[in-house]
Parts: structure tokens; C-alpha cells; sequence
């Protein structure tokens, strides 16, 4: 079974966004890891293509939208998924995330898949709680 990673909004941005700062590194990282299975979540996938609809177009939102769905393991959020990541939005209530980052840290730990590609210092911050934030 291949390496898999959780990918988060800025890393899928990104990625397929030239003009962003991180493209080069993200781009870098995954042809390093060229094997590496992409896990994109529900809540990151509707900001992304929303996102990618509001500051390109509508049809290449779409058209990554589709990628990400059929090329990557799309997980959409369960009722006990959602009501766990609002659980950690409530406990973690001194932080400055948001309730997509919270969700990246719940489904990591619940997948067992603690590296996260991601360019969110929030992400960073969750280093204590186990999660790798990659590149």
C-alpha cells in the first residue's frame, strides 16, 4: 500500500495554482513522492474548488474538482466525523483554528495518517497532538 498523506487547502492551492508562493515546494515535494496516496477531505475539497472558482474560473474548478475526486481517495465527512471534529473545535477553543483544520486533525488521528502536506501555520501548530505537517 502506498504512502498516504492528508492534503490540506494552501497545499492544494498550491499545487495547482502557478502563481502561488509555495508551488515550487509543493511541487517538489510530491514528484519526490510521486507514490504517495492523496486523502483530501470533504471540508478541504469544498474550500478548495470554491476557492479555485472564486480566483480562476469556474471551469478549472471543476475540472480539479473531478481530479481530486476520481485520482485521490475522497473521504466525505460522516454525522460521527462531523460531530467529533465540532467536539475538537469546542476543546481546542484557545486556538485560532478553524473548523476545516480541526477536521484535518480529527480524520488524521482517526485514519491513522498523521502527515499532513499543508502550509498552515495552524497545522503546524498541532505538532503536539502527533500531527506531521510536510513539506
Amino acid at each position: 500500500m502506498p504512502e498516504q498523506v492528508l492534503v490540506d487547502t494552501s497545499a492544494l492551492i498550491a499545487f495547482f495554482v502557478q502563481s502561488e508562493r509555495h508551488h515550487p515546494a509543493v511541487r517538489e515535494y510530491f514528484l519526490q513522492h510521486s507514490n504517495t496516496q492523496w486523502i483530501i477531505l470533504s471540508s478541504i475539497f469544498d474550500e478548495t474548488v470554491t476557492w479555485l472558482r472564486l480566483r480562476v474560473s469556474a471551469k478549472q474548478s471543476i475540472q480539479i474538482g473531478r481530479l481530486l475526486r476520481k485520482e485521490h481517495r475522497y473521504i466525505a465527512l460522516s454525522e460521527s466525523e462531523d460531530l467529533a471534529i465540532w467536539e475538537a473545535f469546542c476543546r481546542y477553543d484557545d486556538k485560532a483554528w478553524s473548523y476545516t483544520d480541526c477536521s484535518l486533525l480529527v480524520m488524521a488521528r482517526r485514519l491513522g495518517v498523521l502527515n499532513i502536506v499543508s502550509f498552515d501555520e495552524h497545522i503546524r501548530q498541532m505538532a503536539g497532538l502527533g500531527i506531521v505537517c510536510l513539506p
